[in-house]
């Protein structure tokens, strides 16, 4: 299989010709790019709730209601871990539901994912 050299200055190690960077720097690069999106980009305020003792326990017991499994994908009768705890209306848009049962539903990655987007898309659209 061929291989190319690693993106990095003055890095000479080999990868494979699907990667940009060898391991190493793989890391620092998505270091990098997760400190400067904590430090210009983060909201403060909603990472300071983040990592309160009060989401940490709204988010167990919402976990704790599906057996930590993604309601989405229960839907559809599969079986996924849940890794992410939904705000079914954004905090960004209602701050006092953020701790709200009923507004919180475990989600895997992928639907967590897909919500944003489809999210994300309507802000920016036309209606």
């Amino acid at each position: 299989m061929p291989k190319k050299i690693c993106n990095q200055v003055n890095c000479h190690a080999l990868i494979p010709m699907s990667e940009r960077y060898c391991p190493k720097h793989k890391r620092d690069v998505t270091a990098k790019k997760n400190s400067d999106y904590n430090k210009f980009k983060r909201n403060k305020a909603h990472q300071a709730f983040y990592n309160s003792t009060e989401w940490k326990k709204a988010r167990t017991i919402a976990m704790q209601r599906t057996g930590g499994l993604c309601e989405e994908c229960m839907n559809f009768d599969l079986v996924v871990k849940a890794d992410v705890v939904d705000h079914i209306i954004p905090i960004s848009q209602d701050f006092s539901k953020r701790l709200d049962q009923t507004n919180l539903r475990p989600l895997c990655h992928s639907h967590h994912n897909k919500k944003t987007a489809k999210e994300n898309s309507n802000k920016g659209g036309g209606l």
